[in-house]
C-alpha cells in the first residue's frame, strides 16, 4: 500500500490519546495510530451500499419494518447516552 499525506484536525484529546499509543509502545507513530483505527473501522459506505442493494432485491420496506428499526435504534441511542 502506498501512503499518501494528509493533514487532519482533531481534538486535542485526540492527539493525546494518539500520543500516548505512541509512547507505550501500542503505535509505531501517530499515523500508524489513525491508519490502524481506519483500516479496522467498518467501511460504512460500502455497508450501505450493500443495504440499499438489498432492499432494492427485496422489493423494499414496509411501515412496520421502518417502525421497528426506529424502535431497535431508539432503544441503542439511549444505552449510549446513559452510559455517557
Amino acid at each position: 500500500m502506498t501512503n499518501k499525506r494528509v493533514t487532519i484536525s482533531v481534538p486535542e484529546e485526540i492527539v493525546a490519546k494518539a500520543q500516548r499509543a505512541v509512547d507505550s509502545g501500542q503505535a509505531g507513530s501517530v499515523s500508524a495510530y489513525f491508519t490502524e483505527l481506519a483500516e479496522t473501522a467498518p467501511d460504512w459506505a460500502d455497508a450501505e451500499q450493500l443495504a440499499t442493494e438489498i432492499l432494492e432485491e427485496s422489493g423494499g420496506t414496509t411501515a412496520e419494518d421502518e417502525e421497528w428499526v426506529e424502535s431497535v435504534l431508539s432503544g441503542a441511542r439511549r444505552s449510549v447516552e446513559s452510559a455517557a
